[in-house]
């Protein structure tokens, strides 16, 4: 739709005045010099705007503010697009980098495992992302949801189920980072443990993530070290416990803690469960890893990759390429124990692998709800629920029996 400015006539509109008008002669129209009584006989009317020219003048108007509205008019919601995709496995291909068979090193690439037995592999195991538009700073307006409301390829859902409470960008990217680095953590505690190969662990007093509806959600953050309550210091995961198991529930209780490097205090209330009395953290674990494995990886966070990390690591330390040389894409986070758990956008992770040419995909059970008749030509979409089924379920692809296992759209159809 054409609009006009703002106070501006609509083009092709102007001032009109009839033909004939009491108090002139016949014939003398808008353009006709004034005579002696030329509008100044009783009853002259004032030239203005037609019935026609106010109603369009009335419509630009309203473009003009449904488009500005458009613009500026914030909505909490965010929209879900398909993002970027990593082959987790790539630089380990045999003829590349250092994973010779037998060789104990270096695998060049994403995944990089010093200290043990590495082994060339093929094919591809890509992590898949989400692209989402409207975190805090950068909010939706009302235009751009209706334009992703329209796109098939984007899912529009409640701000609040991805940005909980007044959260900030910087806090929002202090808790991606955080849950990407506790995922690869999980991820090679799954895969060691898959193979057999023992990872002693330690519960420490830093924080891995809080309960969404404990007060302490409204303080502390993935990362953050707990070193006092109520200002005794707390060295270790079972004196932390102690001191706040001695509290009375929903009692307040302050807490010393480093943030960054950085001491702080902050003020919080204890929670009950089953009769015990906690903070509603779960608290993050050390591992001591027999070997040296790094993940590099940049811009992206979150934990959803990691049970490709997990996989790609089984893969580089098992003789054979796993997928045979096929293209097999993925999402979910990791336990450390190996359970796959749910992350959401699966449809855009789904959609963004076979765009790269995935033509197998392996999702959290749980959700396979969401891609249930909506799986793009040419991908299969596979349950798993734990990395040993990921995996079984990845040689089978490699052994070419991928046809024979039960698919997402199965388990939704019930």
């Amino acid at each position: 739709m054409s609009s006009a400015a703002p106070g501006d006539l609509p083009s092709g509109v102007p001032d009109e005045v009839p033909d004939e008008v009491p108090g002139r002669g016949p014939g003398r129209g808008a353009g006709d010099a004034p005579g002696a009584d030329a509008g100044a006989g009783e009853g002259a009317e004032r030239p203005g705007l037609s019935a026609r020219g106010l109603l369009l003048a009335v419509s630009a108007f309203t473009a003009v503010l449904l488009t500005a509205l458009l613009g500026v008019l914030h909505v909490p919601y965010v929209a879900l697009s398909p993002g970027p995709v990593v082959d987790v496995i790539a630089g380990s291909h045999a003829g590349q980098g250092q994973g010779r068979d037998g060789d104990e090193g270096s695998v060049e690439g994403l995944i990089s495992i010093t200290g043990a037995q590495t082994h060339p592999t093929d094919g591809a195991l890509d992590l898949t992302t989400v692209s989402v538009r409207g975190g805090p700073g950068l909010e939706m307006t009302l235009g751009e949801l209706l334009l992703s409301w329209r796109d098939p390829d984007v899912s529009v859902a409640p701000r609040a189920l991805y940005y909980p409470g007044e959260q900030t960008q910087q806090e929002a990217d202090e808790r991606s980072a955080a849950e990407m680095t506790g995922s690869q953590e999980n991820a090679k505690v799954a895969a060691l443990r898959e193979l057999g190969i023992d990872v002693p662990a330690t519960t420490t007093t830093r924080v891995e993530q809080v309960a969404a509806d404990a007060p302490a959600a409204r303080v502390l953050r993935p990362g953050d070290t707990i070193t006092s309550v109520d200002g005794a210091p707390v060295a270790d995961f079972a004196a932390l416990q102690a001191a706040v198991r001695a509290l009375p529930a929903d009692a307040p209780v302050t807490l010393g803690l480093t943030r960054g490097g950085e001491a702080q205090t902050v003020s919080t209330r204890t929670v009950s469960a089953g009769g015990v009395t906690l903070l509603g953290i779960t608290p993050d674990v050390d591992h001591d890893f027999p070997f040296s494995i790094d993940i590099a990886i940049d811009d992206v966070g979150g934990p959803s990759a990691g049970t490709m990390f997990a996989l790609g690591i089984v893969d580089e330390l098992t003789p054979g390429a796993m997928t045979g040389g096929e293209h097999v894409a993925g999402t979910g986070a990791i336990a450390a124990d190996g359970t796959v758990l749910e992350i959401g956008g699966l449809r855009q992770k789904v959609i963004g692998a076979r765009a790269e040419g995935a033509r197998w995909f392996l999702a959290p059970r749980a959700e396979c709800g969401q891609v249930a008749g909506a799986v793009p030509e040419g991908i299969t979409v596979l349950p798993v629920s734990t990395l040993h089924e990921a995996r079984t379920a990845v040689e089978a692809i490699g052994a070419g029996e991928g046809g024979a296992l039960q698919t997402c759209e199965a388990v939704a159809a019930g």
